[in-house]
């Protein structure tokens, strides 16, 4: 199969689907990354954060074959027309005539602005024309962001089991270790464990990430 992965910052790829894309690349499937943004601008002026430096050790330790990095505003992508992120997805299906038989995106109800903004392109992006109409679309959830919207939440119903895959997933956000934060920050390695066997005892395996399914055609 062909993979589709947005991310709107680098390391939302290894939170959300780290596993995931782990497992999926070790089954044989192409993978492919669409990152927007540096993903640390908006904290430091001198952007000293530049995770894409990072982006290439992270695809090798996942098995993502290839990757494109954005510089849209980080955390301002709500300034940016829709049409321009869409055309930057638009433009990589064409462009590497790269249509996928699944696409990860983020959660249109994360609180982080940037997430919702891909997502909306995304779905905008792969909306219901012929050539699309064989794409499964699934949205993963970004600890920190995603259960930090008190209106809308996540909602899960479909499930990747990682348990062989989680210390690729460790490994990699590893190399994010400046974004890792002490327990009790959703964003600390012990949650994000805990968040894998959560969701690992909700579908019957030993951990698993969850995604919520935004389209598919049966």
């Amino acid at each position: 199969m062909k993979i589709l992965v947005l991310a709107a910052h680098p390391d939302d790829e290894t939170l959300g689907c780290g596993g995931t894309i782990a497992r999926l690349s070790a089954e044989g499937n192409e993978i492919k990354l669409i990152t927007f943004t540096d993903g640390g601008s908006a904290r430091f002026d001198d952007n000293k954060d530049d995770r894409r430096d990072t982006l290439g050790q992270v695809c090798g330790i996942l098995g993502i074959k290839e990757w494109v990095s954005h510089d849209f505003p980080d955390n301002k992508m709500d300034q940016v027309p829709i049409l321009e992120v869409t055309k930057k997805i638009e433009k990589f299906v064409d462009e590497n005539n790269f249509v996928p038989d699944i696409v990860f995106t983020h959660s249109p109800y994360c609180l982080n602005v940037d997430h919702r903004i891909v997502c909306q392109a995304t779905l905008t992006a792969f909306r219901g024309l012929e050539r699309f109409s064989g794409i499964k679309i699934l949205a993963y959830e970004v600890p920190s962001s995603s259960e930090w919207n008190p209106i809308k939440q996540f909602m899960p119903n479909t499930y990747f089991n990682i348990s062989n895959y989680n210390e690729k997933k460790f490994e990699a956000l590893s190399v994010y270790n400046s974004e890792m934060r002490q327990h009790p920050h959703p964003r600390s390695y012990d949650n994000c464990d805990r968040l894998a066997l959560v969701a690992g005892s909700e579908s019957g395996v030993e951990r698993a990430e969850r995604f919520m399914l935004l389209r598919e055609v049966l």
